[in-house]
């Protein structure tokens, strides 16, 4: 004799009960669930999609794993739009599009084999039935999705928009599956909450994630470099956003990757150097070799940084804190400066001999960087006073303070050499 099915249907306690939750039907075994669940869908021409169903924050979650090709048909999305909703927004469900995150993702997706989407949540302000089998706290499904149901997206829009702009690329994307997360709402400032408390996360650190995120191939460059490099090695801060007072650290991982970018591609500015994401094991090698082999050429004619041949676990007696204090090659700007110049030297039409390619990079080495060097007065370094009428050299942080100083330093070493770079 068959049990009889226990029915909950979960109604949000919040708001008098008047939010929709799940129709959770509770049956004896997966063989009653599955057969209740299909036999209830062909009436109504639904399907049916396994899950597991739990509950969170007084309401019923159901989480299902779907192929990409039903996630497209199935989600839907009201986004606000930047220049209709700005007196109404809180009357859509999604925040505005951001074209430039939907192609950072569709680039993510169509250039790494690799790749990790994070789980979607989607809201349903329409009871899903659902007959579950089991006890504890998380019960496993078949959820009823008919035609009529309605299915938003509340975290994830920029993830839907990209795997639709790639799909046509990548069609075998229609083959991997997602997590999709369905939390039962009708009301549409808790979901606007729901979409808020998503995003509290703690954002990743420039410094952690030019460590770890090793598909980025200048990133992976960086990564490689610091731990290859003895110059580098032990003395590059991979957590933090700032060295700050740090006396073992020159720089943090986000500044040596920016360096990098200097010496690579003559900039740091994201749009060129994410041009060069999609490269070839050559290309990367011959990237690898050239980075090396200058920073370690400038390392050798450097009063300073010859010391730090030494591993950083045998130096004793080196503050590098009271060096970046005195110096600007061991402060960012500085470092972009010495690093866009080893571009020019390696760039240069003529291609420059290897001959010249060592004086010049003698040359860089051996320019005073120290802050009182007049080289680089009312452009890289400017005077401050405190408020006890001292004076101090001060670095100026900015962009516009790499590209004055690039110039003094190419002139500079023009000069010195006679070998004309630009």
């Amino acid at each position: 004799m068959q049990q009889t099915p226990s029915i909950i249907n979960l109604i949000d306690p919040i708001a008098n009960g008047k939010r929709p939750s799940a129709n959770i039907i509770n049956v004896s075994t997966q063989q009653d669930a599955q057969t209740q669940a299909f036999a209830d869908a062909a009436t109504s021409g639904a399907r049916v999609f396994l899950c597991h169903v739990y509950q969170q924050g007084g309401r019923s979650h159901l989480v299902f794993s779907l192929p990409m090709n039903i996630l497209v048909e199935l989600a839907k999305l009201q986004s606000a739009e930047t220049k209709k909703n700005k007196s109404d927004v809180e009357e859509k469900m999604n925040r505005p599009k951001i074209p430039s995150h939907v192609n950072d993702i569709a680039k993510y997706l169509l250039y790494t084999d690799k790749y990790i989407l994070p789980p979607f949540i989607f809201n349903c302000n329409t009871p899903l039935k659902v007959f579950s089998y089991g006890t504890g706290p998380v019960q496993s499904g078949y959820a009823i999705i008919s035609s009529n149901i309605e299915l938003y997206v509340t975290d994830g829009q920029h993830r839907l928009e990209a795997i639709k702009k790639v799909l046509p690329e990548r069609p075998e994307l229609k083959n991997d599956s997602v997590t999709v997360l369905v939390v039962q709402e009708e009301d549409i400032d808790q979901i606007h909450q729901d979409f808020a408390d998503c995003a509290k996360n703690q954002p990743i650190p420039k410094a952690l994630r030019a460590a770890f995120d090793v598909s980025d191939t200048l990133s992976k460059l960086a990564r490689q470099i610091s731990q290859d490099l003895v110059i580098f090695t032990g003395r590059i801060d991979k957590i933090s956003g700032s060295v700050g007072k740090a006396p073992d650290y020159m720089f943090t991982m986000n500044q040596l990757r920016v360096g990098v970018a200097e010496f690579l591609f003559g900039s740091s500015r994201k749009q060129l150097f994410e041009s060069h994401v999609n490269v070839n094991r050559a290309e990367y090698e011959k990237m690898l070799t050239n980075t090396k082999y200058f920073y370690t050429e400038f390392a050798k004619h450097n009063e300073v940084w010859t010391l730090l041949f030494q591993p950083a676990s045998q130096t004793t007696g080196l503050n590098l804190y009271e060096i970046r204090q005195k110096r600007i090659d061991f402060n960012s700007v500085g470092f972009q400066i010495i690093s866009r110049i080893g571009h020019l030297i390696f760039n240069q039409t003529p291609v420059l001999s290897d001959v010249q390619h060592e004086t010049l990079i003698k040359t860089l080495a051996n320019l005073d960087y120290s802050r009182e060097c007049q080289l680089w007065q009312n452009s890289v370094v400017t005077d401050k006073e405190d408020k006890q009428g001292n004076i101090t050299k001060t670095i100026v942080n900015h962009q516009t303070t790499v590209n004055k100083g690039y110039k003094i330093a190419v002139r500079e070493l023009e000069n010195r050499t006679g070998i004309t770079l630009i």
